[in-house]
């Protein structure tokens, strides 16, 4: 990992140093993958489109005018960007992993009896149904927040909206989930 801030690396890259932007890679491509990861549930697909973020992120680099925080940035290219091939790719099933609420569901140690690790199992199932069947807002939202860990001014940023918008969909999306995970018997 550099050394460097992400607004020195930037600076590097627009001078030519091309290994600046590998860092730039290195540094958020696991955040960029889980969260593409999450829209599409497909590994390859994922793995493609995370590709084309971060060469759409190289080629408009010098557009980073620094108002905000790199990462900010490079979510809304992300978000955009997964926004712009759901519409192309209506057909294709979108889904999250999970997301974090104030109710917890406890992941047994590996180490314990292997029939409460089956029950871990589908219950994480089931939340990654019923949060796939979250509408867009409140799934992008959640996973920002709860998955990715980005600060609500971050989110707002990101996706254009007000904070005050911003804390009533993550707000509004945990109860949603949370009555649905309810209706399925796992709170």
């Amino acid at each position: 990992m550099s050394e460097y801030s992400d607004n020195e690396l930037i600076d590097r890259v627009i001078a030519g140093d091309t290994d600046a932007f590998a860092d730039i890679i290195t540094r958020y491509q696991n955040k960029i993958f889980r969260y593409v990861y999450t829209r599409v549930y497909d590994y390859d697909e994922a793995c493609d489109m995370t590709q084309d973020i971060f060469l759409i992120t190289m080629e408009s680099l010098k557009t980073f005018r620094k108002e905000s925080q790199f990462s900010t940035w490079l979510f809304s290219i992300a978000v955009n960007y997964c926004k712009n091939h759901r519409r192309k790719n209506r057909h294709k099933v979108y889904s999250i992993h999970s997301a974090q609420d104030e109710t917890e569901i406890q992941i047994p140690d590996i180490r314990q009896n292997q029939e409460e690790l089956v029950i871990t199992n589908e219950s994480l199932q089931i939340m990654l149904e019923e949060i796939h069947k979250l509408p867009d807002d409140y799934r992008d939202i959640l996973v920002l927040r709860d998955i990715e860990g980005e600060s609500y001014s971050a989110i707002a940023q990101a996706l254009h909206l007000s904070l005050a918008n911003v804390k009533v969909r993550i707000h509004r999306g945990r109860e949603m989930l949370k009555t649905r995970l309810q209706q399925r018997g796992l709170l």
